[in-house]
């Protein structure tokens, strides 16, 4: 009896876990990650309009986002960002006509695509589309158009669920008006933020 009892708790003993197991949990990578962050337009660029041309000069801005883990490095979902940027407008002969403060808003279907790097620090490639739109008090209106966005980061894991990043940014906006040909319009931005996953 002695035996069988003596040989049922070495069974036990053996077939449980380590205690550092036991109390090791493996803690997964968030599925949802969102994103806060601020930066700023360094070559904000120009539009040609009916009103005349759009000078824009360099702009802080912010925005937020919100992305699913859809595949090994690749997140897509939306975000949006605010500006307000200084302009000058001129006629179609180059004359100053007004000047103030323009609103740059976007709002993006994107996604980022970890392609380099290890697991705390890694390089992702970033795109999206949808609208990129102008808000002329001047003018008294708010002009959308479509937009393209193409970028490059850095980003730094400090856990399973924290990240911050550097990034660069180029937005395509095609502004169409009666009137005026269709042309493109480049605005360049860096940002750096941070990300929470849960």
């Amino acid at each position: 009896m002695r035996t069988l009892l003596l040989l049922s708790a070495l069974g036990l003993l053996f077939a449980a876990p380590p205690a550092a197991a036991q109390f090791r949990q493996v803690r997964r990578i968030p599925e949802t990650w969102a994103t806060v962050w601020a930066g700023g337009y360094h070559d904000p660029g120009q539009v040609t309009d009916v009103t005349g041309r759009w000078n824009f000069g360099a702009a802080l801005a912010g925005g937020l986002g919100v992305h699913r883990r859809v595949g090994p490095g690749l997140a897509l979902g939306l975000e949006g960002s605010f500006a307000s940027a200084p302009y000058e407008r001129e006629d179609s002969t180059g004359v100053l006509v007004d000047e103030g403060q323009a609103r740059l808003v976007t709002g993006l279907l994107s996604g980022r695509l970890r392609y380099g790097g290890g697991d705390a620090v890694s390089l992702y490639l970033t795109g999206g589309a949808g609208a990129f739109v102008y808000g002329m008090p001047e003018l008294d209106r708010w002009d959308p158009d479509l937009a393209l966005l193409t970028g490059a980061g850095l980003e730094y894991r400090a856990g399973t669920s924290k990240a911050f990043f550097l990034e660069w940014g180029r937005f395509w906006a095609f502004h169409q008006r009666a009137g005026v040909k269709s042309n493109s319009t480049k605005h360049s931005m860096i940002r750096v933020g941070a990300r929470a996953g849960w």
